[in-house]
C-alpha cells in the first residue's frame, strides 16, 4: 500500500512530464517543422551522422575525416537513423524526448538538494523553460549534454559522497567523460569535479587521492580513444579541431569595435587571415586561429575587461534578443504557420526570464551557506559562466545552466511559501 500523498505525487510527476512533452512536441513539430532540413550547426551533425551509418567514417558534409565536432552527439544521431531512417523528423523526435528527460532530471536533482516539493516546482519550471524547449527543436548537442551532466551530478551528488565509494567516482568519470564527447565543457566540468573532491571531500588525503585517481582512470579511458584517432586522422591529440577557431571569433578587433557583434562571434569571413586558413587543414587552421587570438589579447590588454563585460551581458541577458545585434528571435525557424509568426514576435525568453531570474538569484544567495555541499552543482554556473568568458556569451551557451537555475529558483519559491505561511499562522494564533 502506498504512502499517503504518494499518489497525487505521482500524478503531479505524470502531469508536469506531460507539459513537458507537449511543448518540446509543439515547438519540433508545429513552430520548426518535424521536416525541415538541418541548418548551420546541424547540418554538419546530420552529414556526420549520415557518413557513420553509411561506412564512410566521422566524415564532413564534404566528404573528408574532419574532428571539428566532437563524437558523441554524430554518433547518438547516427544510432537513431538506423533505427528509425536518416530523416530530421527522426532526430526532431529523439531530441523531443531528450528534453522530457532534462526535465525529469532537473526534478530529481532538486529532490536530491532541497525536498520533494522543490522538485516538482522546479521541474515545472524547467517544462515550461523556452530556452530548454528551443533546444529540444534542433539536432544540436545541447540536451544530450544537459542529460549526462545532470546524471553525473546525481550520481557524484556532493564531494562527501562522491568520496565515499570507487564505484561511484568511477561512473561519475565515466558519465563526465560522455558528456565531454558530446561537448567540450564537460572537460572543465570534470576538473571542477575532480578539485571539488579534493578540496572538500572531508576525508583523508589518501581516500580523495584514490577516488580522484579512479574517476580520471574512468574519464581517460572513455576520452582516450577519440584523442588516439584524432592524432592519426588529422595530426593532434586534441578533443576539436574547432577551439581554436570558436576563441579567434570572441576575441578579435571586430568583436570589440563592431556595436553588433560585442561579447559574441564574429563571422568567420571577418576573421583576420581567414582567406589563408580557408587553405589549410583543419587542424593547423585551428592552431593559427587560436594563435592569433591569444596575439590580439597580448597585443590589446586594454580591451580584456571590456571583452569580458560585453561577453558575460550578451551570456546572462534577459532577452532572446540582443538588441544591437540585429539576430531577431526566431531566425532559425519557419514563419509559415501560425505558431512560427507568433514565436517570432512575441519574446517568451524575456517573459520567462524576468520572473525566473530574480528568484534563482535569490536562490542562490539563500543557499551560498551551503556551498560545500552544493559545490559539484553550482560549478555548473561557474564553469559555464567561466568558459564563455574565455571564448564568447551567447544563450545557447548558457543552456545547459538553465536547470540549475530551475532548482535553485524553486528553492527561492518554496522559501517564500514558507515564510508566507509561517506569518499567516502567527497572525491567525495572534487573532485567537
Amino acid at each position: 500500500m502506498s504512502a499517503p500523498g504518494t499518489g497525487r505525487r505521482r500524478a503531479e510527476w505524470v502531469a508536469i512530464l506531460a507539459v513537458a512533452a507537449l511543448a518540446r512536441f509543439v515547438f519540433a513539430g508545429a513552430v520548426v517543422g518535424f521536416d525541415t532540413p538541418p541548418k548551420a550547426d546541424e547540418a554538419d551533425y546530420h552529414a556526420i551522422a549520415v557518413n557513420l551509418l553509411e561506412g564512410d567514417g566521422f566524415a564532413s558534409f564534404e566528404g573528408t575525416p574532419t574532428a571539428r565536432r566532437p563524437p558523441g552527439y554524430p554518433m547518438f544521431l547516427a544510432a537513431t537513423y538506423a533505427i528509425a531512417g536518416e530523416s530530421p523528423r527522426a532526430g526532431r523526435v529523439v531530441q523531443a524526448i531528450l528534453g522530457v528527460a532534462v526535465v525529469a532530471l532537473t526534478g530529481l536533482l532538486a529532490r536530491r538538494y532541497f525536498g520533494e516539493t522543490v522538485s516538482l516546482v522546479a521541474a515545472a519550471l524547467a517544462a515550461l523553460n523556452p530556452f530548454l524547449i528551443f533546444m529540444s527543436g534542433y539536432l544540436l548537442t545541447e540536451n544530450l549534454y544537459i542529460v549526462l551532466l545532470l546524471a553525473a551530478l546525481l550520481c557524484a551528488r556532493d564531494p562527501r559522497t562522491l568520496a565515499a565509494s570507487l564505484l561511484r567516482a568511477a561512473a561519475t568519470g565515466v558519465l563526465l567523460a560522455l558528456a565531454t564527447l558530446a561537448r567540450p565543457t564537460g572537460l572543465p566540468m570534470f576538473e571542477w569535479v575532480l578539485a571539488a573532491l579534493l578540496a572538500w571531500a572531508g576525508v583523508s588525503w589518501r581516500a580523495r587521492l584514490v577516488r580522484g585517481a579512479f574517476a580520471t582512470a574512468a574519464f581517460a579511458l572513455v576520452v582516450l580513444p577519440w584523442y588516439a584517432r584524432n592524432a592519426s586522422v588529422v595530426g593532434g591529440w586534441v578533443l576539436t579541431t574547432h577551439g581554436g577557431v570558436t576563441f579567434l571569433q570572441g576575441n578579435n578587433e571586430k568583436v570589440s569595435s563592431v556595436p553588433q557583434w560585442r561579447g559574441g562571434a564574429a563571422p568567420l569571413e571577418v576573421l583576420p587571415r581567414f582567406d589563408e586558413m580557408t587553405e589549410l587543414d583543419e587542424f593547423t587552421r585551428d592552431r593559427l586561429a587560436f594563435e592569433l587570438g591569444r596575439d590580439y589579447l597580448r597585443a590589446h590588454t586594454s580591451d580584456v575587461p571590456r571583452l569580458v563585460f560585453w561577453k558575460l551581458v550578451r551570456f546572462w541577458r534577459v532577452h532572446s534578443d540582443m538588441g544591437l545585434s540585429g539576430v531577431k528571435s526566431g531566425w532559425w525557424w519557419s514563419k509559415d504557420s501560425t505558431l512560427g509568426r507568433l514565436a517570432a514576435e512575441v519574446d517568451v525568453g524575456f517573459a520567462y526570464a524576468v520572473v525566473v531570474v530574480p528568484l534563482f538569484v535569490l536562490g542562490a544567495v539563500a543557499t551560498f551557506r551551503r556551498w560545500r555541499e552544493l559545490s559539484l552543482f553550482l560549478g555548473t554556473i561557474v564553469v559555464h559562466t567561466a568558459v564563455a568568458m574565455v571564448f564568447y556569451g551567447s544563450l545557447r551557451s548558457r543552456i545547459p545552466i538553465e536547470p540549475v537555475m530551475c532548482v535553485l529558483a524553486a528553492s527561492a519559491l518554496a522559501a517564500i511559501a514558507r515564510r508566507a505561511g509561517s506569518r499567516a499562522g502567527r497572525g491567525a494564533a495572534a487573532t485567537r
